[in-house]
């Protein structure tokens, strides 16, 4: 996913590996702690104990596997997911103590009560979370580590519709486990309380645990651990690779050999496992650690990927002008989980919320600050680059102001040195014929110029 930036913007590039591996370890470590939380509830053991057991395996098959072992393992795993939820979902569903889960509903009378409902003044931060969720879900290493790897780009497109609408009816079981455990009657169960504030990431193991038989209660454990080892093995690979590739072998070590790249990824996945292993045993609030992986990815490098792919102008100085702005405003609004305070904020949403106590209580909710960052960031990145593109190529400014060597002169004309696209001749010759109409328009001598034709 890294290589249009690196192939464009040079060593400058491997600046969006910061986001992406950060984003891939913390994906990790929230995944780990799910199994934790699992493993504590169904078979009483500590949970610190389990991720660390969960981690070693995956790195074990990840080490000496690689992409091969986690394609394998993870067609596996697969059918354990599906068996393990949809075996467990209607003993679930039709325990004694839980009702109908469309009986109970909201105030309008009309909607299920699990459904939900989102108060006027938490619409910024639902719209944020949503954002987050669709557009910082494109720029994972993990997928393209796939697509990229296809025989084909029919396969590769075949895997991207399809990989998405299995994780459609996946996203079904989960769902509706959770509607299962808010209408249980927990009092008619072997388990104290209703789960609630610390307890509530603990909602599907303690289904399973208490509300199916022991030998399904076991096959789901087979589903969550299976989904956990999945992805563990695959965030694993597809961060210390980013590392390895793009920043060890571009920026450090060019023209290095690939034995020296292998070992070097083998002591940055044993870097990257240790790191989450320690992020799940010291954050428990796995939502938290799941939200800060989107964050960085959204906020950071979509708005660069989406650039670098379908802009041809984009160049170094926007992507890192711009990088380094939304990195700031990140960092300077704060983030409660990561305990970072506020330098300053971009307002908030005010709304009534009456209670019985006071009728006229207002209650504040935040803005989509990461929506509002990372179209700073997009906007930011398009000025600069069109800025320094008119001024070398327009204005014809010397190129020793060029500090960043983002522009070469071929011929008469002043161009840009790289692009995303790996350089063949047939790309070479359309480049210097886009160059030379392009220039030509501007200054008025596009009927006299004879336009080159590229077949």
């Amino acid at each position: 996913m890294i290589d249009p930036f690196t192939q464009k913007y040079g060593r400058w590039g491997a600046l969006m590996v910061i986001p992406a591996a950060i984003s891939e370890v913390f994906w990790c470590a929230a995944i780990l702690g799910a199994l934790g939380s699992t493993l504590h509830v169904i078979l009483h053991v500590d949970d610190d104990i389990s991720i660390i057991i969960s981690a070693i395996i995956s790195l074990c098959y990840t080490l000496f596997g690689g992409l091969v072992s986690v394609a394998y393992t993870d067609v596996i795993q697969i059918f354990f997911i599906v068996i393990g939820l949809f075996l467990a979902l209607p003993f679930a569903m039709t325990h004694p103590a839980v009702s109908n889960i469309y009986e109970a509903k909201l105030d309008d009378g009309v909607t299920p009560a699990w459904y939900g409902s989102v108060a006027p003044h938490e619409w910024g931060g639902w719209v944020d979370y949503a954002l987050l969720c669709l557009l910082g879900g494109i720029p994972w290493q993990c997928y393209f580590q796939r697509v990229l790897s296809a025989q084909t780009s029919t396969r590769a497109q075949l895997l991207s519709y399809g990989g998405a609408a299995i994780a459609l009816v996946m996203t079904g079981p989960s769902v509706l486990f959770g509607a299962v455990a808010r209408a249980t009657d927990w009092s008619q169960t072997d388990y104290p309380c209703t789960p609630s504030g610390d307890t509530e990431k603990l909602v599907m193991p303690l289904t399973l645990q208490y509300l199916t038989p022991p030998a399904v209660a076991w096959f789901g454990l087979g589903a969550i651990s299976a989904a956990v080892m999945s992805s563990t093995d695959s965030s694993l690979l597809s961060a210390s690779s980013l590392i390895a590739r793009n920043v060890y072998q571009k920026v450090f070590r060019p023209g290095c050999g690939e034995r020296e790249v292998v070992v070097a990824l083998w002591v940055i996945i044993l870097g990257n496992c240790i790191l989450a292993t320690t992020l799940a045993i010291q954050y428990k609030d796995i939502y938290a650690l799941f939200v800060l992986c989107g964050d960085f990815t959204y906020v950071m490098l979509f708005p660069q990927l989406l650039l670098v792919i379908y802009w041809s102008k984009a160049n170094t100085y926007g992507s890192v002008f711009s990088f380094i702005l939304t990195v700031i405003l990140r960092l300077s609004v704060g983030d409660k989980y990561l305990g970072l305070p506020a330098a300053f904020s971009f307002g908030a949403v005010t709304a009534s919320c009456p209670t019985v106590e006071d009728p006229d209580h207002m209650c504040e909710g935040a803005l989509p600050y990461r929506t509002f960052i990372m179209l700073i960031g997009l906007v930011v990145h398009i000025i600069v680059s069109a800025a320094t593109d008119l001024s070398f190529c327009m204005a014809e400014v010397d190129l020793r102001w060029d500090f960043l060597n983002c522009y070469q002169k071929m011929g008469s004309v002043i161009v840009m040195r790289n692009t995303r696209e790996m350089d063949t001749p047939v790309k070479s010759l359309k480049d210097f014929k886009n160059a030379l109409d392009t220039q030509a328009k501007y200054v008025g001598k596009y009927s006299k110029r004879k336009v080159v034709t590229v077949k």
